[in-house]
C-alpha cells in the first residue's frame, strides 16, 4: 500500500522507487522464518512504515513498526492504519 501523498510525488512516466508503506506478507508452507524476517527487515529499513505478516492458518496478522514494535493481531480484531494516520 502506498499513501496518498506519496503516489502524488510519484512522477506517472517512472515508477515507484523504494518500498511501500505498507507492505502484507501472506504465509505459505514454503515460507521459512529466515526469509520472513529478512523481507521484515529489508522494507522496514528502506522506508515501509509497518511490515504486516498474515498466517491465514493462525487466523492472525503480525504487524511490525521500523521502531521494533510488533503487535498481533486476530481474527475477529480490526487492525488500525496507524502508519497511515490511524490509533496504535
Amino acid at each position: 500500500m502506498v499513501s496518498h501523498d506519496r503516489t502524488q510525488q510519484t512522477d506517472p512516466e517512472d515508477n515507484l522507487h523504494g518500498a511501500p508503506e505498507l507492505v502484507a506478507e501472506v504465509l505459505s508452507p514454503s515460507n521459512t522464518v529466515a526469509e520472513m524476517n529478512d523481507k521484515e527487515r529489508l522494507c522496514l529499513e528502506n522506508g515501509s512504515k509497518e511490515f504486516w505478516v498474515v498466517d491465514p492458518d493462525l487466523r492472525q496478522v503480525k504487524a511490525t513498526t521500523p521502531d521494533g514494535i510488533t503487535t498481533t493481531f486476530r481474527g475477529g480484531q480490526q487492525i488500525p492504519l496507524s502508519a497511515f494516520g490511524g490509533p496504535r
